[in-house]
């Protein structure tokens, strides 16, 4: 007779996947509870607040158990199983992605639940990992086919980007995008993964016509700047900086938004680099978005440094697509009102000016520290190996870039 093999002492206590799905279909069934619950920042009050909606619908649940089943997956591993799709649209528009995946036969897209707090994190991982670790995004899982992204509700046609941020990387780019997301009534989308997904999907597969490509990137930018809570005015979207080979792209795309192209001296970026490394300056899909072949490349100062000047040659060869302007960082902050500001359409109130300035007195990129102009290496600190590499190959890219800056202020 076969005996019953007791729970690991391991195997946490976790509530029956029938309660779950009757708890999920009663919430998707009253939206207001459901966006009540998923405003709950905190993870204990918003655990707390569900079992008390499944025990008004009837559900009995206990608190460790639901607390186990719905625990946050920080990395968004699950993303990658092969799940299958479950939805057509989004539950509803404070749902935003948190990036792409596959069924097994088609590119899909998981979303989550962003509540209406103001984006203020200096880069939207931040956010987007907040969000997918949500209870109520755990619990709901949503998952739509990619291509029914092109007939969301509410995306016929896409909100209007009023301005898109390139750069070459460690030049300024967090200081700008702060900024503008100081004024009021505007939303910055500072380097979204589900966007960077979609786009790098766009630019290899030249196989599906042109039309259908710029649409999933419209779609996916309007969708990422969804109003959620009814304040946003104007949208801005800051891109990786191995978005400047895809410029002509986005251009398609954005035919009217204005874009900026923000460079910095090649010593003081290559001395960030040395420092610590970025992503896109290692072998592999973001190196190729600019041209740099990552087969069989070792990661080092040389290869970051190719990667930072195909990325300036990129935007210098794409500057004829039109609508763009080159700043420096050294010109930054007075750029911000005298050129960026201006180029964009804004004309800041004092309100505005005011927060901007409060804004700058702050560290970019850890906005709850001082701004310490002296925390960054002066140049004369340069290791031989930044100074060569500076001049051999990053300097005659940013010289372009440069050129083209003065004949714009021309």
């Amino acid at each position: 007779m076969q005996q019953s093999v007791p729970p690991h002492p391991f195997t946490p206590e976790r509530t029956d996947p029938a309660k779950l799905a009757a708890l999920r279909a009663a919430l998707l069934a009253d939206p207001a509870a459901l966006d009540r619950i998923a405003d709950l920042a905190d993870r204990e009050a918003a655990l707390a607040a569900l079992i008390e909606f499944a025990t008004g619908h009837s559900i009995a649940l206990e608190p460790e158990g639901l607390r186990n089943a719905l625990r946050a997956d920080p990395l968004g591993l699950e993303r990658l199983s092969q799940s299958p799709v479950n939805a057509v649209h989004r539950p509803g528009p404070r749902w935003l992605p948190t990036g792409l995946g596959s069924d097994g036969a088609q590119l899909v897209i998981d979303w989550a639940h962003y509540g209406q707090a103001p984006m203020h994190d200096s880069f939207f991982d931040g956010t987007q990992r907040r969000a997918r670790g949500h209870p109520v995004s755990v619990l709901i899982e949503c998952r739509t086919p990619l291509g029914a992204l092109l007939d969301e509700p509410g995306l016929n046609p896409p909100p209007r980007l009023d301005g898109l941020v390139f750069h070459m990387s460690r030049c300024g780019s967090t200081l700008v995008s702060r900024a503008l997301r100081a004024m009021p009534g505007n939303l910055v989308l500072s380097e979204p993964p589900p966007f960077d997904e979609v786009l790098q999907q766009c630019a290899a597969r030249e196989d599906i016509p042109l039309e259908m490509r710029l649409g999933l990137l419209r779609a996916m930018a309007g969708v990422l700047a969804s109003d959620r809570d009814g304040t946003v005015q104007r949208r801005f979207l800051k891109t990786d900086c191995w978005h400047a080979g895809a410029l002509p792209l986005l251009r398609a795309a954005f035919p009217d938004t204005p874009w900026i192209f923000l460079y910095r001296d090649p010593v003081e970026v290559l001395m960030s680099h040395e420092r610590m490394s970025g992503s896109q300056t290692l072998p592999g899909p973001h190196s190729a978005l600019v041209g740099i072949d990552p087969v069989g490349a070792i990661p080092g100062m040389e290869f970051t440094t190719r990667v930072l000047t195909a990325t300036c040659h990129q935007a210098a060869d794409h500057a004829g697509v039109g609508g763009g302007i080159f700043v420096d960082y050294a010109s930054l902050p007075a750029a911000l009102e005298e050129r960026i500001l201006p180029h964009f359409g804004i004309a800041p109130d004092e309100a505005g000016r005011q927060a901007i300035a409060a804004s700058l007195t702050r560290d970019a990129k850890e906005p709850n520290k001082a701004f310490d102009p002296h925390e960054r290496p002066t140049r004369a600190k340069a290791s031989e190996q930044v100074l060569e590499m500076a001049e051999r190959l990053l300097a005659p890219a940013v010289a372009r870039l440069r050129a083209l800056d003065r004949a714009n202020a021309d």
